[in-house]
């Protein structure tokens, strides 16, 4: 007999049996005798088997128990419905300890038989989990990274699978006990700050998605989903006047967080189409959804009008008429704007030089400045029929600007093809042509902006 938990307190002692065919079991024997009558009594009279080895087969089986003597399920299964837990062993046939046998119990298993054996405490809720939703009596563990499986009553997945699993589960709790200490210091900073005449912090989240819920969940702040937001974004409508009017300041700095948190993820969006090799009609959609970017074309007060806009005399139909991508107006005087978009990968330049480092303009480029500028003309000719097929008629025809977008200037890689480019593009009469990287370049522009002027001295938003 090899007894353990001596000391005064401890739960009982193993005993170990061999059977006439090999097999080695091990078994409970409680430190506190069971009432007589009890199941407990009952349960220990059958005896408390806690593990079974074969080690001609390679199998170890556990029986995880539960070994609280105040319990009422003592001496009886662990779990409610899992019976059994089988794993491979590799055993010297004649030469092994039952005590080495569960040292080498993979990762993520109680290996005290004082305790139950089974699943280590902290991950009884994967047993829980697996008991809710299948009517599986037995956990089987097999060699190698096979995903988890129901075969009847049996519950079978890899070793290397449950330890990638138990890893990750441990890296999770790392990472939620910095962001807890995080959250800690910062508080415990912030309470002392007028006291000690520092500085308040900021509460940092942290980079990783876990460490950043796990932060939020700290300091009781919500997960962000759709109704979350919808339900901050009703409850600032509701009483923005009156906020706006007890904390100018607050407001403002919301304000300031809510633009540069959507200019980042316009940047990232429109940075990361751009590499994607979308088609034109993809990029009519994301403008559409997005009109904030081309409003940066114009340097000034500019309303969107409408989208795909006929032009041309007659009914409303398409036909016969010429088709504008997009249609702004100047919000001071009025006047209309047009824009044309071709695709980011338009070509600006011709690949060879027209004379010593001398490029030509590509034909698509030239032919886009043309279609925007007829546009322009026949929308001055036909304004008030093309009014009424606008959602805003409060545009005018003065003197229509015109844009096209189209390129990368990226493709401009020699000094040479800029010079060029800037010579045709600067002597351009009623027409703007600009690349798709600009466009980016002066949405990354304001995001610094807007960022610089938070940290020079506005409330933060903690």
């Amino acid at each position: 007999m090899a007894r353990f938990g001596a000391e005064p307190g401890e739960r009982g002692s193993s005993e170990i049996r061999t059977t006439s065919d090999g097999i080695t079991q091990v078994c409970f024997v409680p430190l506190s005798t069971p009432e007589s009558g009890s199941p407990a009594a009952s349960r220990l009279a059958d005896g408390v088997k806690l593990l079974e080895i074969s080690p001609s087969s390679g199998r170890l089986a556990i029986y995880p128990t539960d070994t609280r003597h105040w319990s009422d399920d003592f001496l009886g299964p662990k779990y409610s419905t899992i019976e059994k837990i089988t794993l491979p062993v590799d055993l010297d046939y004649e030469y092994w300890d039952v005590h080495d046998v569960l040292e080498n119990l993979p990762s993520g298993f109680t290996k005290d038989l004082e305790y139950g054996l089974g699943l280590a405490h902290e991950h009884d809720w994967l047993v829980r989990l697996i008991e809710e939703h299948t009517a599986c009596i037995e956990m089987r563990f097999v060699d190698g990274g096979q995903t988890p499986a129901v075969d009847g009553e049996t519950f079978t997945l890899g070793l290397a699978w449950f330890g990638a699993l138990v890893a990750e589960l441990r890296r999770i709790k790392s990472r939620g006990d910095h962001a807890s200490l995080r959250v800690r210091r910062a508080y415990g900073h912030n309470q002392l700050a007028e006291y000690l005449r520092v500085e308040p912090v900021r509460y940092a989240y942290g980079r990783h998605v876990d460490s950043r819920f796990i932060a939020g969940a700290a300091l009781d702040r919500e997960e962000v989903t759709e109704e979350v937001v919808a339900s901050l974004a009703e409850a600032v409508s509701s009483r923005v006047t009156e906020a706006a009017r007890v904390a100018p300041a607050r407001m403002v700095a919301l304000q300031r967080e809510v633009e540069l948190a959507n200019l980042d993820h316009l940047i990232e969006a429109y940075r990361v189409a751009l590499d994607a090799r979308h088609p034109e009609q993809w990029w009519q959609t994301f403008f559409e959804e997005n009109i904030f970017a081309l409003q940066l074309l114009f340097g000034g007060p500019t309303i969107f009008v409408d989208a795909q806009v006929a032009i041309g005399s007659g009914d409303n139909r398409p036909k016969g008429k010429k088709i504008a991508d997009y249609l702004f107006q100047n919000s001071m005087t009025n006047n209309a704007a047009l824009v044309e978009i071709k695709r980011p990968s338009t070509k600006l330049l011709k690949r060879r030089p027209y004379r010593a480092r001398v490029y030509g303009v590509q034909s698509e480029i030239s032919e886009a400045l043309t279609q925007v500028l007829d546009q322009a003309r026949e929308l001055t000719r036909n304004e008030l029929a093309t009014k009424s097929r606008t959602g805003r008629t409060s545009w005018v025809t003065s003197s229509p600007r015109c844009f096209v977008v189209a390129g990368r200037a990226s493709e401009l890689d020699t000094h040479d093809k800029k010079k060029s480019f800037d010579l045709y593009r600067e002597h351009l009469a009623g027409v703007q042509l600009v690349t798709y990287d600009e466009i980016l370049e002066q949405l990354k522009n304001l995001r610094d902006f807007l960022a610089a002027d938070r940290r020079a001295g506005s409330p933060a938003i903690s």
